[in-house]
């Protein structure tokens, strides 16, 4: 498709939405276009689904996601250049506009989802760095092909790299939520690099008191810090505001960034700080007691289920919100496993679907859906082009999913890397040392829906989907 094409798809869909002036922001993930819209009365549903190149049209966590498929990023190019948005802007905007208009659980709740997500999405890409990087040390190394000592000098700076995605972790996460919160950039990060600097490491190292301002600090080691930053960020764009008021304007550049600091760091310190990381320390306990007491179930039910999910739109915000949880756990036993079995059981349909469809251009489109997911990283075209229209296609990857992440469950696999680590056919080394219990759960994943497949076959009927 032609840049003009995609411009005129762009158009075609801001004017079905209410029009450019009804969009609030707009981000993008794999393959949906995700809206904050002022009015979503405006959004004109069948309209959009009978454009061709629209999947699918969501409606989840306070947004209106068209689904697009992989050629995402440049509609949305198109969309950014027809509106003037900026990239990536203000996504958590309306949280504030929410709660003045509706003041409810839903409103607070959509405007949590958005916050967390504008604050972490844009830095995914460290961390598929660092998947990937965490990846090369740990199949090079002594526990798979052992073609490098693990205190080798490529091992170690790959390692380093990874691991220093984590470490700085709270820098990363002050400045995308600085971006999204609309306030300043250095002050965000220096108000992060605080809670990292060495010396305030080695005082909570060494568990010696400390007093800001007279009150006493919490001894908490922040280099895995999230939630905590982004509710500190959040905090300081209204500090940072207040201080913009009361400060004379002759005296902006040097009261404006010296007030606010000294204004946040009790806050940051004190309060938010040990506040919110106990309340992560309780979540990671619940995710743990889960694990522990019905994480084979929970892990089934995901490998069952994560298709649905995907469909309606709720997969990144859950992914998201559990992030923080699982990186001060340093792993992921229910969800990311019964993921990587939904992943293995939709390559398996679609294969199936590829031998043994009725007719000849609906195998064709079978084998088209396996390798826009396995090498475009797209799901959206198999799950509405097929797995939603064909209720046995459905049936079989369900069936095998949930088959797939009780083996995990079983064997307790637990994934260790919390990004990808390349096409999705390698989701298995995800899980690091547990990889064989992945490879054996996937396996039992495909297996199992392939082998429903092709025994009981689909219902009769033709499923067309744009692949591109």
């Amino acid at each position: 498709m032609s840049k003009e094409n995609f411009s005129e798809l762009a158009k075609s869909i801001l004017s079905n939405i209410g029009g450019e002036q009804n969009v609030t922001s707009v981000t993008h993930c794999m393959t949906r276009l995700r809206f904050n819209l002022k009015d979503e009365s405006l959004v004109k549903e069948e309209k959009l689904k009978e454009i061709p190149q629209v999947l699918s049209l969501v409606k989840a966590g306070g947004q209106t996601q068209v689904v697009i498929g992989p050629t995402v990023d440049k509609v949305y190019a198109e969309v950014i250049n027809i509106t003037g948005l900026q990239v990536a802007d203000k996504i958590t905007m309306n949280f504030d506009e929410d709660i003045k208009k509706k003041p409810t659980l839903k409103s607070i709740g959509n405007g949590i989802i958005n916050g967390i997500t504008g604050s972490i999405t844009p830095i995914l890409p460290v961390f598929v760095v660092s998947g990937i990087l965490k990846m090369f040390a740990f199949l090079l190394g002594p526990d798979i092909f052992n073609i490098l000592s693990s205190d080798s000098d490529l091992v170690t700076l790959f390692n380093m790299i990874g691991d220093s995605v984590f470490y700085f972790l709270p820098v990363f996460i002050a400045y995308s939520a600085a971006k999204n919160f609309d306030c300043n950039r250095v002050i965000s990060l220096l108000l992060a690099l605080i809670l990292v600097y060495p010396d305030m490491l080695s005082l909570v190292e060494a568990g010696e008191s400390f007093s800001v301002y007279g009150i006493p600090m919490v001894l908490i080691d922040y280099t895995q810090a999230v939630i905590p930053i982004i509710i500190n960020t959040w905090i300081f764009s209204y500090v940072e505001k207040f201080v913009k008021k009361i400060v004379p304007d002759t005296l902006r550049i040097l009261g404006v960034p010296v007030l606010s600091v000294l204004v946040m760091l009790p806050i940051v310190l004190v309060v938010v700080g040990p506040l919110f990381t106990a309340f992560m320390s309780l979540v990671a306990d619940g995710i743990i007691w889960i694990s522990n007491t019905a994480g084979i179930i929970a892990i089934t039910i995901i490998g069952g289920v994560w298709t649905l999910i995907i469909a309606v739109g709720m997969h990144l915000p859950i992914l998201i919100a559990l992030l923080p949880a699982n990186i001060e756990i340093g792993y992921d036993a229910i969800v990311s496993p019964g993921t990587i079995a939904t992943v293995f059981a939709s390559f398996a349909v679609s294969i199936g679907y590829g031998i043994r469809a009725r007719r000849k251009e609906d195998r064709a489109i079978g084998w088209g859906f396996l390798i826009t997911y396995a090498f475009g990283k797209a799901s959206e075209p198999l799950i509405y082009g097929l797995l939603l229209r064909n209720m046995k296609a459905l049936a079989w990857t369900v069936i095998g999913g949930a088959c797939g992440g009780l083996t995990m469950g079983l064997l307790s696999a637990k994934v260790y890397i919390f990004s990808s680590v390349g096409l999705p056919f390698m989701d298995p080394l995800r899980f690091g040392p547990d990889l064989i219990k992945g490879i054996i759960g996937s396996a039992v994943a495909f297996g199992v829906t392939l082998a429903l497949s092709l025994v009981f076959g689909f219902e009769n009927g033709e499923h067309k989907a744009d692949l591109n």
